[in-house]
């Protein structure tokens, strides 16, 4: 199942989960009635959506075996074929949150974000490590087929879970990323551009169907592949402990014109650096800084090229010192 389909399959109401959810406690009730499947089918029957919500939460409720539970529910059906709880139901509801909330948690497209400035680590239920970097959101969609995740914006590394069954996919941009067990860094900077960083294991890089069926690219350890809509796609070896700076706070520049340092340092913070004198953006900077320092990144900067900074509202704006007027020639 591809990423797309799922992401356009229609989303579960929470009313229906919970119908769902009922039903399964119903089924395992010792003390049900004769009439019970018979009920259940006819529910099953009323709609894929039931019948899609019931296979969901059936696997929730086997995934937290240890909760224990007998209760009894009395779910009848309308001529309409929509389903209504009894005030037996809305008890039972009440004494299913914990699964409830477990589904929402596996099954629902999960999104993760983090804010500017913020870092976050989370590890998904197949024990897939995850870090996200400033300004990131990813969007986790497990199913049976395929563990799914869509990096919408910003930057991730994911240490992947071995499955050899369960492949691991990566959406972002027009690209998808396939990988077992592996760790991989991608980052999103907008629209156009891609990179994806193999640290470890085997991935491979597949411009979606819309992109005119091109191959995949296999990288190996230490390589990562530049994808930008106005160039070809580009394969280099960056220094590893630079690419992952971030996951210990620091960004690091090695001879990075100034331009593209402020557009990184700018990542971390509201408050932005700006350069906009073409010469001056073309400087090289060098160094280790804190990621959202930006008044020592400031600090540095203008110390070494004797630039001057200005406030501008939230901005610090970066230029060469404007030239002082001569003193009148005393007479």
């Amino acid at each position: 199942m591809s990423l797309t389909r799922q992401q356009n399959d229609p989303v579960l109401s929470g009313e229906v989960r919970v119908e769902a959810a009922a039903w399964i406690a119903r089924l395992r009730d010792e003390r049900r009635g004769p009439d019970v499947e018979t009920e259940f089918q006819e529910w099953l029957r009323e709609s894929d959506e039931h019948r899609r919500a019931f296979n969901r939460m059936t696997q929730v409720w086997e995934q937290a075996g240890k909760i224990q539970m007998r209760a009894r529910a009395d779910v009848s059906a309308t001529r309409r074929g929509r389903s209504r709880f009894s005030p037996w139901a809305a008890a039972l509801a009440a004494t299913f949150v914990l699964a409830v909330i477990t589904a929402v948690y596996y099954w629902r497209d999960s999104a993760l974000v983090t804010a500017v400035g913020q870092q976050q680590v989370r590890v998904l239920r197949d024990g897939t490590r995850v870090v996200l970097n400033t300004d990131t959101r990813i969007e986790v969609n497990y199913d049976e087929h395929a563990r799914q995740v869509r990096l919408v914006r910003g930057e991730a590394r994911f240490d992947v879970a071995k499955r050899p069954t369960w492949p691991f996919l990566v959406s972002v941009g027009n690209q998808e990323i396939r990988a077992l067990g592996t760790s991989f860094i991608v980052r999103h900077d907008n629209e156009q551009d891609v990179s994806v960083t193999l640290v470890d294991g085997r991935i491979s890089v597949t411009p979606v169907a819309a992109d005119g069926g091109a191959p995949p690219q296999v990288l190996v350890p230490g390589q990562r592949l530049v994808i930008s809509r106005h160039r070809a796609p580009a394969m280099d070896r960056p220094e590893l402990s630079r690419v992952t700076a971030w996951e210990r706070g620091r960004v690091e520049f090695d001879e990075t014109p100034l331009k593209d340092a402020t557009t990184e340092m700018n990542r971390y913070t509201t408050i932005r650096v700006i350069v906009t004198d073409t010469e001056v953006g073309q400087l090289r900077v060098g160094g280790v800084f804190r990621a959202g320092d930006s008044d020592e990144f400031v600090k540095v900067v203008t110390a070494a090229f004797g630039l001057q900074a200005e406030r501008n509202g939230g901005d610090i704006v970066l230029s060469r010192p404007t030239t002082q007027p001569s003193p009148p020639t005393a007479r």
